[in-house]
């Protein structure tokens, strides 16, 4: 074969590779070097098809069999050092990088290749100086650009590394633009992310994914006002699009005004583009709305499972053993094995359990993890991980697991998978723990409340069974790093909320000031991860003034990590909770720490989580039938608060025995799971 033959075969072959055909550019390759094995430069675009198509093994031992042939071609020694870096041989590939700038130092990519390798084996220093070499030879070199801002992060430079990061070339390369993003965030530098998102704005001020990735972010981070004011300008450059207008919706109630942002949510909620996610946030934020009532929220519910849930899968059909006393498996299915409720409220009584009776798997819909994750791992029979699966991949996998009883943790909570669920994965389906309503879902048979939560009287409406446990239907599991529940220092009454602001309407605001009038010299401590948005402080602050109360007897404080917010109770007194919408991790939390908490329930189950709590305790007197009750009832604790901080450690006792008995909660929780089952296996075996 001619000379003019090889170039012609491999034009030939980079046609077929440049029209999106690789596999048949290798094909002409391989035909001509089984013609012609020793021609080089037939080998060596083999070898750069093959890497470009991720076969960097194949690529390497084709590149070295071309190498034989060519031993002194720089080119091909340039893709040797990208094709080790790329099979994890960094060392190898550093030793010949240097060997080959030696004597041909112009070459950019071979800096790049040098620069990888060093950044792979952790010196950061040496590879910040190889990728400054690669940029100055090619200043318009996104990847070693991206690279040198990752090394600087290494290296804690976080301002040497935005400064990098802040170059047209990374700013309008979209993929490395959005990988540099994460590095940062990886790291925490989220000051530096904001700094990067504006510059990127005030770049391209026409760039909707700019505005819309900002709005994003400021959410996430508790700046309510900041997100609306981006959120506002993606929407304007595509009025059009969902997110925009929904975030905006949701930022207004983050700080605060319930009624602008649940106002702009029903009307979002009649576009056809409001998918299931959205339907489920607005279902949790209406709960926020102290306009209403039990039987709204039961049509709303019933309407989302109405709008979202179709069938697909085959019909559910159980082979298990009916055996009424057998070992039965349990799926625990939640989207936040982490810090949260689930921690708060699941780990000690999953730890209670008899493991005889019962096997547990836990399947982890989520990505959050930490040392709360593990310690579930650890509790499981069985631990699954299926965030990555689709509706359809997790309906079969559930399946698969021949599960005898299945527990949603979640309703309608962030992340849950009920449209599975309602395909049915289990014989039995119970909802429990982290919502605070029916899921709507007919396919769930069972919902757990307690007496207090649900009284018989209760007209809140449920598809489910409800089915009340005298123990209570939360069990507490308190922090192992909370502080001593003592005061620190003394002085006048400090009253506290640590609630989230959407939940202060203006007849909660109305209540507690009237507190601090009837307590002179009193103060009020409010935490929210909202306030750290200096607009949601001052609306928060003109809100007390309107009713006549001065800023100087408010404290507010924005996003505390979980220990810091525990030691903050030791600085309070008395603990006040919001109404229609009560807390409950925050209730418990301020329960253990030594505070007694106020609250009003209503007739729903969100409005009487605390009640529940304080029933449980023992301290009715602390549960209020009016306004005017809750009024007297917190300045009544207000004038016996040297006493309160005498007995605080006393309260922690009683809620010890009172709240934290899981083996109380899983004894009776076994019970009824044994009981439907019961119920269950008999009705099978007469039909």
């Amino acid at each position: 074969m001619s000379p003019n033959s090889h170039e012609q075969q491999i034009q030939k072959a980079l046609q077929f590779a440049h029209a999106g055909n690789p596999a048949g550019a290798l094909r002409i390759l391989r035909e001509a070097i089984a013609q012609s094995p020793r021609i080089a430069p037939l080998r060596f675009f083999s070898a750069m098809l093959l890497h470009e198509s991720g076969s960097s093994q194949l690529a390497i031992e084709e590149l070295d069999q071309a190498l034989l042939l060519d031993p002194h071609s720089i080119a091909m020694k340039e893709l040797r050092v990208t094709l080790l870096n790329n099979l994890g041989r960094a060392v190898d590939a550093e030793v010949l990088a240097r060997s080959v700038l030696a004597i041909a130092g112009n070459r950019s990519q071979l800096w790049l290749g040098l620069g990888l390798s060093l950044y792979e084996q952790g010196r950061f220093e040496e590879a910040i100086a190889a990728l400054r070499s690669a940029i100055a030879l090619r200043p318009h070199f996104p990847y070693a650009l991206q690279l040198l801002v990752r090394s600087h992060l290494k290296r804690h430079q976080n301002d040497e590394a935005l400064t990098v990061a802040s170059s047209d070339e990374v700013l309008k390369d979209g993929v490395i633009f959005n990988a540099t993003l994460n590095d940062f965030l990886a790291v925490g530098a989220v000051d530096h992310v904001m700094q990067l998102l504006d510059s990127a704005h005030r770049t391209d001020l026409a760039d909707y994914e700019v505005l819309i990735q900002l709005a994003r972010l400021l959410h996430q981070l508790g700046r309510s006002s900041e997100a609306l004011k981006w959120s506002e300008q993606a929407a304007e450059l595509r009025p059009q699009e969902l997110e925009p207008q929904e975030m905006s919706a949701v930022s207004f109630i983050d700080r605060g005004e319930v009624a602008i942002g649940l106002q702009a949510y029903k009307q979002l909620s009649r576009r056809d583009d409001f998918g299931p996610e959205s339907g489920n946030r607005f279902l949790i934020l209406s709960h926020y709305d102290p306009e209403e009532d039990a039987e709204s929220l039961f049509n709303c519910h019933v309407d989302w499972v109405s709008r979202y849930v179709q069938p697909f899968g085959d019909k559910y059909s159980y082979n298990g053993s009916m055996t009424p006393d057998r070992r039965l498996r349990i799926g625990w299915i939640s989207p936040r094995f982490s810090e949260g409720p689930v921690a708060s409220f699941l780990k000690d009584t999953l730890s209670a359990f008899d493991r005889q009776q019962f096997e547990h798997i836990l399947v982890s819909l989520g990505t959050a993890k930490d040392a709360h994750t593990a310690e579930f791992r650890r509790l499981s029979s069985e631990w699954v991980d299926a965030q990555a699966l689709d509706d359809q991949a997790l309906l079969g996998l559930l399946r698969s697991m021949n599960l005898d009883i299945a527990i949603d943790l979640a309703g309608h909570s962030f992340g849950n998978r009920l449209r599975v669920l309602a395909q049915r994965v289990a014989p039995l389906q119970i909802c429990w723990l982290d919502y605070f309503n029916t899921t709507g879902v007919s396919s769930i048979d069972a919902w757990i409340s307690d007496e207090w939560l649900t009284p018989l009287d209760s007209t809140q409406r449920y598809v489910e069974s409800v089915c009340r446990l005298h123990s209570g239907r939360f069990c507490y599991s308190p922090s192992a790093e909370a502080p001593e529940p003592t005061r620190m220092l003394g002085g006048e009454p400090v009253f506290v909320s640590f609630n989230r602001l959407a939940k202060l309407n203006d007849k909660v605001i109305d209540t507690w000031s009237e507190i601090l009038r009837r307590v002179p010299g009193s103060r009020l401590d409010l935490g929210a991860s909202t306030l750290v948005d200096s607009i949601a402080r001052t609306r928060v602050v003109e809100r007390f003034a309107e009713r006549d109360i001065k800023a100087e007897r408010l404290g507010l404080y924005g996003t505390r990590n979980y220990t810091d917010l525990l030691e903050a109770y030791r600085q309070a007194d008395i603990a006040l909770d919001p109404f229609p919408f009560s807390g409950c991790t925050t209730t418990a939390d301020a329960l253990w720490m030594g505070l007694p908490v106020v609250t009003f329930p209503g007739n729903t189950f969100v409005s009487r989580q605390s009640a529940s709590l304080l029933h449980r305790l023992k301290r009715p007197n602390w549960v209020a039938s009016s306004v005017d009750e809750y009024v007297d009832c917190a300045a009544t604790l207000a004038e016996m608060v040297d006493q309160l901080r005498k007995s605080r450690n006393s309260l922690r006792e009683d809620v010890r025995r009172s709240i934290c008995n899981s083996e109380s909660q899983a004894r009776e929780m076994a019970g009824l799971f044994r009981e439907l089952w019961l119920k269950y296996s008999s009705l099978s075996t007469r039909n």
